[in-house]
């Protein structure tokens, strides 16, 4: 993310098309706080940027249903610093599919032996959204950062702010008014050839090692490609992370 962020953003809606193949209301707030006052609000939320350093890796083992499936399968996702993410999908008897970014290379590997490299636009995105630390850096990795107001994403009242980066495509970011914490993010991502808008959601934040942790992650658009994640289990600093950002093919 932010956190998950991209996981769900991009990457995992990708790899699980490539293998199977609400909207906004603008409100009259009283006072709209800077773009500075809702991303400090938002660290102090999460835990503190201390305690946010101090965590340099992630894996978080869940479960993620795809109703256009009608499935239920284990998950895995693995991060870190700085900007080093991956993701395991199981298939059951079908295989393992692998969604993994370097910090500099991107690919996905099918259960059929495959490895497709991403293409230039999502490894230029993929360098801002991997950032593993994103909530301390939104300033940094995106230049242009634009307040829009108060606006209503699934039933909350959110500070919705546009992030542009230097190169990439510019995404919209929603802070809950009432925790501080991202409810959600909308995006743009191309999928098998198409550009299509992405909207993640990001709820039931509890508490592991002192920074809060979503442990609901939610794809509500493209509907076709619809997911929902349930995390399970964390672990944060874990020593033996050699092979989570290298091809097994």
């Amino acid at each position: 993310m932010i956190l998950f962020s991209r996981f769900g953003k991009t990457a995992l809606a990708a790899a699980i098309i490539s293998v199977s193949a609400g909207g906004l209301i603008a409100e009259q707030p009283a006072k709209i706080p800077s773009v500075d006052v809702v991303l400090e609000r938002n660290i102090k939320a999460l835990g503190g940027k201390k305690a946010m350093l101090k965590i340099k890796n992630r894996e978080a083992v869940g479960k993620i249903k795809m109703p256009a499936f009608g499935a239920e399968l284990p998950v895995i996702l693995r991060a870190a610093a700085p900007n080093r993410e991956a993701m395991e999908l199981t298939l059951g008897e079908a295989g393992v599919v692998r969604d993994v970014f370097d910090g500099n290379k991107g690919w996905t590997e099918t259960p059929d032996g495959n490895v497709i490299p991403k293409k230039e636009r999502e490894l230029i995105n993929k360098k801002t959204e991997a950032d593993f630390h994103a909530d301390l850096n939104y300033k940094k990795n995106y230049p242009k950062i634009e307040q829009l107001g108060v606006q209503k994403v699934a039933g909350r009242d959110v500070y919705a702010l546009k992030m542009t980066p230097k190169r990439g495509d510019a995404d919209t970011f929603f802070f809950d008014v009432k925790t501080g914490m991202v409810a959600g993010v909308d995006s743009t991502a191309e999928m098998q050839n198409m550009e299509v808008k992405t909207r993640v959601l990001f709820r039931d934040y509890k508490k592991v090692d002192g920074v809060m942790i979503p442990s609901t992650i939610e794809l509500t658009e493209p509907k076709f490609a619809a997911f929902t994640i349930t995390i399970e289990k964390i672990r944060h600093n874990v020593k033996q992370t050699a092979s989570w950002f290298k091809t097994t093919k």
